[in-house]
């Protein structure tokens, strides 16, 4: 595979793929060299030497990067021991916090989503076979959370639709999808009842609840059939916020408990809709370019269609969910320097003054970010 991506370099020319990876390659891995169809065993052998190393191993890297805080995505069936162990540990003095991600509850018309019920009883000590019980248990694995240091949750949903059901409907269903008798707009209607709940939880214990909607998971299914999820082909979808969050807004928006942090992989919904929800309802907070959109040519344009309705102040920052653990430094200096463009463009058009630029330079990658996550 390594031959293979280093026989066609080319192809990845003006892409901030390229961009992230030279950046990484040089900056972290020490190479010297762009990959090619000629260097590419020697390039192999290089960075397999250089990860093999005590300076990268996880925590030595942890502290190289300046990390100061990490959030790892947990089930609420996870045990959390982990968490445990390395809160507990002397030797690591950096901050790593779960986050509360109930996704795999949102949806009983799933094969599996019994069995998934079935684990969360067991971790919460609550029987799940009634919707009583299911939200009982996600309100105590929430308050487990925030006691390992979360202090949010993330919700990824194809769309943001929030009716709330009452119970008797919503158990009805819950029940139906037990013995498989559950219809594919009652699967809907219940998913979309549990996203007004987990908003009326977080609007009670004040876990900031994140927003992450819009994408066509596994679209080509020979692709899924043959390698499985995550594997290149989940796209984009049309996103909408405004209409279909009427619900959750209506009743938390104002809720100086409820923070609901907005992600899109559809930026026409940047200027048309986030910045005009984060403009007004003082719950709701822009989040940083995500997934397809995490480019420096998108995050200037981020920047612009959010900072006229929303400022700075009501943003997540820049925040980072890569897998690549190598490539956070080069992702982040990409934003910032895409950032201090903009607050650049801004002084030399006399909209902001150079110091008051300079100072949201360090908030937009400290102070922001701690405050719209809660971080202390």
């Amino acid at each position: 595979m390594w031959r293979t991506l280093c026989q066609h370099w080319d192809v990845f020319l003006g892409t901030p793929v390229r961009f992230w990876f030279e950046s990484e390659f040089s900056e972290v891995f020490g190479l010297t060299e762009q990959p090619s169809a000629a260097n590419a065993d020697a390039l192999y052998d290089q960075l397999s030497a250089t990860l093999a190393s005590p300076e990268f191993r996880p925590r030595a890297l942890f502290d190289r990067f300046r990390i100061a805080v990490l959030a790892t995505t947990d089930d609420p069936a996870d045990d959390l021991e982990a968490h445990a162990r390395l809160a507990a540990d002397p030797g690591f003095t950096g901050r790593v916090v779960p986050t509360f991600r109930a996704d795999r509850y949102m949806h009983p018309g799933e094969t599996d989503w019994a069995a998934r019920l079935d684990r969360l009883a067991a971790r919460a000590d609550v029987d799940t076979a009634s919707y009583a019980g299911l939200l009982e248990a996600l309100r105590i694995r929430r308050a487990a959370f925030a006691a390992a240091g979360g202090t949010a949750t993330d919700t990824g949903v194809i769309d943001t639709g929030s009716e709330p059901l009452d119970e008797a409907e919503a158990s009805r269903i819950h029940r139906a999808a037990l013995d498989g008798a559950v219809t594919a707009a009652e699967a809907v209607a219940y998913r979309r009842n549990l996203l007004y709940r987990l908003a009326e939880m977080a609007a009670d214990d004040g876990l900031v609840m994140q927003l992450h909607p819009g994408v066509h998971r596994n679209h080509h299914r020979p692709t899924f059939d043959a390698y499985g999820p995550d594997t290149g082909h989940d796209l984009p979808a049309v996103g909408s916020f405004t209409e279909p969050l009427t619900p959750i807004l209506r009743d938390f928006g104002t809720n100086p408990t409820f923070r609901l942090v907005l992600f899109t992989v559809d930026e026409t919904t940047f200027s048309r809709e986030i910045a005009p929800l984060a403009g007004f309802y003082p719950s709701v907070y822009a989040g940083a370019p995500w997934w397809f959109l995490d480019t420096p040519a998108a995050i200037l344009r981020y920047r612009r269609a959010i900072t006229d309705s929303a400022g700075f102040t009501k943003t997540s920052g820049f925040i980072d969910d890569t897998r690549a653990f190598c490539s956070i430094p080069a992702r982040h200096d990409m934003s910032r320097r895409v950032d201090a463009s903009f607050l650049a463009s801004l002084v030399v058009t006399h909209q902001l003054a150079e110091e008051d630029a300079f100072a949201l330079a360090h908030r937009l990658v400290d102070g922001i970010p701690r405050a719209t996550f809660r971080l202390g």
